[in-house]
This record gives structure tokens, C-alpha cells and sequence, in this order.
């Protein structure tokens, strides 16, 4: 195989492998590009559920806050 012959093909692997190593890195950070925005997506659902959780006590503070009102006014009649 003549000097020409050999550097083509071994520049061919070359382009081959860093092709290969190109589609690797593309596929790894699209992964993470939607690893990154599932975990927004999570954030953001928690962050959700923690200010409704904050309501849901703030409701409750006043719901046993008016039955115990109510419950005053019962002892004192």
C-alpha cells in the first residue's frame, strides 16, 4: 500500500472515530439538556406544592382558631 493510500485510510478512521466521538458528545449533552429540564420541571412542582401545603396550614391555623372561639363562647353560656 503506497504512503498516500495508508494516510487516506488512516485519516478516514480518524474522521470515523471523531465522528463517532462527535454523535457521543451530542446524544450525552442533549441527555443532560433534558435531565436539566426535567429537574426544573420538579422544582418547579415542588415549589408548587410547598406555597399550596403553606395555604392549606394557614387555613387550618384559622379554622382552629375559630373553633376555638366558638368553643369559648359555648363554656361561657
Amino acid at each position: 500500500m503506497s504512503n498516500l493510500a495508508h494516510y487516506l485510510q488512516n485519516s478516514l478512521h480518524d474522521e470515523n472515530i471523531m465522528e463517532r466521538a462527535m454523535n457521543e458528545i451530542m446524544r450525552k449533552e442533549y441527555n443532560i439538556s433534558n435531565d436539566i429540564e426535567i429537574s426544573y420541571s420538579l422544582i418547579n412542582t415542588a415549589q408548587q406544592t410547598l406555597s399550596d401545603l403553606d395555604k392549606s396550614i394557614d387555613e387550618l391555623s384559622m379554622l382552629v382558631e375559630n373553633l376555638r372561639h366558638q368553643s369559648l363562647k359555648l363554656t361561657k353560656d
